[in-house]
């Protein structure tokens, strides 16, 4: 995912207007654990915060299986199994960091796993210029807060490749392929929206979901098919 500045204006406010018009609610369940060193509870916070705030308009709900949480569903149409890790993610090309990585699960979302990389994306926005720092955050230095939330736009991102059920990735908006790191540092999520077409895109995937629970036809995890799908960053 390359991290590139959108305008925001009149078409992102028409897109929040139609995604008020979705299905009904989709809850999700995401099982959130970390590896590696310390994780203090504000990183946690933010990140969980960021996710649910990036795909709250949409009609997207959010259940932590890890504390603080703070949604609970009565039934949640997919699972993930969310990893943050200090151990490095293949990259495609040299020099490009890969932030994140999921694999394409045909069918029902059962225990979907997502990989994100800690350390590649908190070097990344620790690249920036003290300049691009205080024109961001009005501040020198990068904090807890501010790798939460970073982490928390590549996990909306690699959730939206499973719940829109495809690998593809648009010019601009969450699913764009890669992010500038001043772009994951700014407070204003002004650049993680979805299109039209992918508001259309998630109401036929929950229709598609309700059916498959009505039916009982979950996915073994066992069964999936992986497709490799990286995000990667830049500076």
């Amino acid at each position: 995912m390359d991290l590139r500045t959108s305008t925001w204006g009149a078409a992102a406010v028409l897109v929040l207007c139609i995604a008020s018009e979705a299905a009904a609610e989709i809850c999700l369940d995401v099982d959130l654990r970390f590896a590696g060193h310390h994780v203090s509870a504000g990183l946690v916070k933010s990140m969980q915060m960021e996710v649910s705030s990036i795909w709250s308009p949409y009609g997207v709900r959010i259940q932590w299986s890890a504390p603080p949480g703070g949604v609970s569903c009565t039934q949640a149409l997919g699972s993930f199994d969310v990893l943050v890790d200090v151990k490095r993610l293949r990259a495609s090309r040299p020099f490009k960091p890969v932030l994140g990585g999921t694999w394409m699960t045909p069918s029902a979302i059962d225990r979907a796993p997502i990989r994100i990389d800690r350390d590649a994306t908190e070097q990344l926005i620790r690249s920036l210029a003290v300049e691009e720092l205080y024109r961001r955050l009005g501040r020198s230095d990068i904090d807890s807060t501010d790798v939460g939330r970073a982490l928390g736009r590549v996990l909306a991102h690699e959730i939206g490749h499973i719940l829109l059920g495809t690998s593809q990735h648009q010019r601009r908006g969450l699913m764009r392929a890669v992010f500038f790191a001043g772009d994951l540092v700014d407070p204003q999520p002004k650049t993680y929206d979805l299109s039209s077409e992918e508001v259309e895109r998630l109401r036929e995937r929950e229709t598609s979901l309700r059916a498959r629970i009505g039916l009982g036809a979950a996915v073994p995890s066992r069964d999936r098919t992986l497709i490799p799908q990286l995000l990667g960053g830049s500076a």
